[in-house]
């Protein structure tokens, strides 16, 4: 009898020890990582220092991060189980949500809207003489929402100016004089003009142009990955929240790792002017990523008054804050 107990206790205890083995090897929970465009910009400042500084294997999660064919598909890979968490313009998830796509925000990024038009130094913008005027913008939704708003506020169509579509960058093309205005994140403005003219360029922003100042970015993913997998996306924003904190405390530091991780997005110049100037942006009213039904109702409402969607579905079919770390 005594045998036969110790024969199940040390069975036991080899059971115990195979499960501690099997969770050990297991290891950190892995999230694919997708964001908006094809090549990497300071934007992901957080997600390099999540890895390199060790924010993301603390909260036991790895991250991998890809870049998509264009501005257009990321919202697709989350859809199709390519990526489990995306970076994307809250324009992409009213779109997508709104033509069936099973996708929702699950934090703002940053926390105000930072699309500008964008002059040369010492060239204000001034929206009264935009007509006939050539402004380069991008291809994505973002862009081409902000636009309809600016030309409404300007009293113009698109007929009564020149919309020139960039494949890379509208900024180069300003400062060769080939577009007389760029249209851009303000930060990819003051980033660009500080590495190569060591100047500021003209802004306006907001209200001035007609735009409304609600966060461009969140980060997404699919209802179905969430529901599979809400521990791990709630482990996933904590790290990135460390990161950010960690980020917003050692801007230099935080440039420098994107820009060794990333040589070829840039300059420690650019990158650093950038991740300061996106630094500003990342902190709201009740701190990082929580989002509110008030952000999306005017995102929808904007969209609908310029005739970019036609109805709107309730703020809670676009987000969530179910996810948001204690």
């Amino acid at each position: 009898m005594f045998a036969r107990l110790r024969r199940t206790v040390l069975c036991l205890v080899c059971v115990g020890a195979s499960l501690l083995a099997s969770a050990a090897t297991a290891g950190p929970a892995r999230v694919r990582f997708v964001f908006d465009w094809p090549v990497p910009d300071f934007s992901i400042v957080p997600i390099v220092v999540g890895q390199k500084m060790g924010f993301y294997e603390k909260n036991g999660v790895s991250v991998d991060v890809a870049f998509p064919p264009d501005a257009q598909t990321t919202a697709r890979m989350l859809a199709t189980s390519q990526a489990d968490i995306g970076f994307e313009p809250t324009t992409d998830v009213v779109f997508a949500v709104n033509q069936g796509l099973p996708l929702v925000a699950i934090a703002n990024f940053t926390q105000r809207n930072s699309w500008c038009l964008i002059g040369r130094p010492g060239e204000p913008v001034d929206l009264s003489q935009l007509r006939g005027k050539s402004i380069g913008l991008f291809a994505d939704s973002w862009s081409r929402a902000m636009m309809a708003f600016v030309l409404r506020k300007a009293h113009l169509g698109e007929h009564d100016v020149r919309l020139i579509v960039a494949q890379q960058d509208t900024l180069p093309l300003l400062l060769a004089r080939r577009i007389d205005i760029a249209t851009n994140g303000a930060a990819m403005g003051v980033a660009k003009l500080a590495d190569t003219a060591r100047a500021q360029p003209t802004l306006a922003c907001n209200d001035s142009i007609g735009v409304p100042n609600i966060p461009v970015w969140v980060f997404t993913a699919s209802p179905g990955w969430l529901a599979a997998h809400g521990a791990t996306a709630r482990a996933w924003l904590k790290g990135t929240s460390e990161a950010i904190t960690w980020s917003l405390q050692h801007t230099d530091e935080a440039a420098a790792l994107f820009t060794q991780a990333y040589p070829a997005a840039g300059s420690a110049t650019y990158n650093t002017s950038g991740w300061a100037y996106t630094a500003r942006l990342m902190t709201g009213p009740n701190g990082y990523f929580r989002q509110s039904d008030a952000q999306w109702h005017a995102l929808t409402d904007a969209l609908r008054s310029v005739g970019q969607i036609a109805q709107e579905k309730p703020a809670s079919a676009y987000y969530t804050n179910a996810f948001l770390p204690d």
